[in-house]
């Protein structure tokens, strides 16, 4: 018997040894790798740019944002009443983000319109809880390329109405959204200009989109003594 639980112990240890083999062999790792935008919550100004599916890791930062605000929400256990507490720097160092999205047509806006929809929603109940600072922490600027601005003669009716239409109803007849949408190209020396005068803080700029757009984005980065960072496309 004494014979058998020996054996029986000697097996089910070579067993184990078998299964975890100790193997020499060197491992090298280069890297570790990762995206630009790694760096958004250590920034202290943030301008995202994206073109047409390009807004694909700029939608992601501002869940990401929205998420870390929503923690810091409290409620009243003696009522409904909820609020936002200020958000530590040891969480997020963002005083402010400029979220801009280039598309050709109007029916790209409808990739991510629901998830920029919920973002207007929650900084319209941030600002209502006693944070009125947080009213243009998150600025958006939509362009429609392919649309003629109210210098061309052709768009100027087009931009009129709409125009009248958000201020009307206080909300973009393209997308659905408070933001307006601009027709053309971004004016990159007024809006980087803009910027710069906020005062906010460091500007670093993640971009993603063609790379001919890029060099005239970086270019006017170096301008203004912004951080550029690109984003594979």
């Amino acid at each position: 018997m004494a014979n058998a639980n020996f054996s029986r112990k000697n097996n089910n240890l070579r067993r184990l040894k078998e299964r975890n083999k100790t193997v020499k062999v060197k491992c090298f790792l280069d890297g570790p790798y990762g995206t630009g935008t790694r760096e958004i919550f250590e920034t202290e100004h943030a301008v995202l740019i994206g073109t047409g599916i390009g807004v694909t890791p700029m939608a992601s930062i501002l869940q990401s944002i929205a998420a870390r605000y929503k923690t810091t929400m409290r409620s009243c256990p003696q009522c409904a009443y909820t609020w936002f507490q200020e958000m530590p720097k040891s969480l997020m160092k963002l005083k402010k983000v400029d979220f801009i999205w280039l598309n050709r047509a109007q029916k790209s806006f409808e990739w991510f319109i629901s998830l920029l929809t919920e973002i207007e929603i929650d900084k319209t109940r941030m600002v209502s809880s006693l944070n009125p600072h947080l009213n243009h922490f998150i600025d958006m600027h939509l362009y429609i390329t392919s649309a003629k601005q109210k210098t061309d003669m052709n768009g100027i009716f087009l931009q009129i109405t709409l125009d009248m239409i958000r201020k009307e109803k206080n909300k973009n007849f393209i997308t659905g959204l408070q933001c307006k949408t601009e027709a053309g190209r971004p004016n990159w020396n007024k809006l980087f200009r803009k910027i710069a005068a906020e005062n906010k803080g460091h500007v670093k700029v993640f971009f993603c989109g063609p790379s001919a757009l890029a060099k005239i984005v970086k270019h006017h980065c170096e301008k203004y003594k912004f951080d550029f960072v690109k984003e594979q496309f």
